[in-house]
């Protein structure tokens, strides 16, 4: 009788715990980011912190931004770092196609269970999710009509600064530049964080920092070169986020039996 009390007790505090665990999940994955939305929408644009941290990388005088055709933004923390992340989505496929290829001789053998098989399922999950979040933020790019700092008036171009969500004027072309494009390549390394949180917490939780580190980084660099403001890389890492939850929400990496 005693024992049966003891794990009757038990059952809430399990409960408790797994609802706990979902509040969670739901606090720094969704409810967070939506609250960064709404500062971004309501506060950041009456800060003037675009203006302010790109002001140092313009040459009031010349009016232009000198490091533009930096060979090291340029080639390197442009292209090069571009070209890593297609290799890294590669790569990631690849071992996908690879798990494919042990499964199948897999069956005529007794073979060990290899940590390619275990996680195959969710290496093609974060192709997948790599894939689509920068596939979305090029869409937004396409229609949007914001321009890059560079083909502004106020830096010495020809296209006027509208608001987030304004009208654009009669005359001017649609600039497709928000948001920022070259800094998803680095936040869709946040894939990684989704597809192996259930799996590989630690790893998936390194992934995580690697992919805002990159994203930051690459964004911070194009902002130096004066092609984009610090809220367009800002708005890609959020929308990216939402859009990696989404596809974990609708579709669960999970490990190979």
């Amino acid at each position: 009788m005693q024992q049966r009390c003891i794990n009757i007790q038990k059952i809430p505090l399990k409960n408790l715990h797994l609802h706990s665990a979902q509040q969670r999940f739901w606090l720094f994955h969704l409810v967070l980011p939506l609250l960064c939305v709404a500062l971004m929408i309501f506060l950041y644009p009456h800060t003037g912190l675009d203006a302010w941290l790109i002001a140092p990388f313009f040459n009031t005088q010349t009016l232009v931004f000198p490091l533009k055709k930096d060979s090291l933004l340029e080639n390197i923390m442009h292209q090069g770092l571009k070209n890593f992340m297609i290799s890294v989505s590669l790569v990631t496929f690849s071992l996908w196609l690879f798990g494919l290829k042990i499964w199948q001789s897999k069956r005529t053998s007794r073979a060990k269970t290899t940590w390619v098989q275990t996680y195959h399922n969710q290496f093609l999950w974060v192709f997948v999710a790599m894939i689509l979040a920068t596939s979305v933020i090029t869409m937004l790019k396409h229609f949007s009509n914001h321009a890059c700092p560079w083909n502004l008036l106020i830096y010495g171009g020809r296209q006027p600064l509208i608001p987030l969500f304004g009208d654009l004027p009669v005359g001017a072309v649609a600039g497709h530049c928000f948001p920022g494009g070259h800094a998803s390549a680095g936040f869709a390394l946040m894939a990684f964080y989704f597809g192996f949180r259930d799996t590989l917490p630690k790893f998936a939780k390194i992934a995580l920092l690697v992919g805002l580190v990159f994203g930051a980084t690459m964004g911070y660099a194009q902002m130096m070169r004066g092609a984009h403001f610090m809220s367009h890389n800002l708005w890609t890492a959020l929308i990216m986020w939402i859009v990696l939850l989404a596809q974990y929400l609708i579709w669960k990496p999970r490990s190979a039996s």
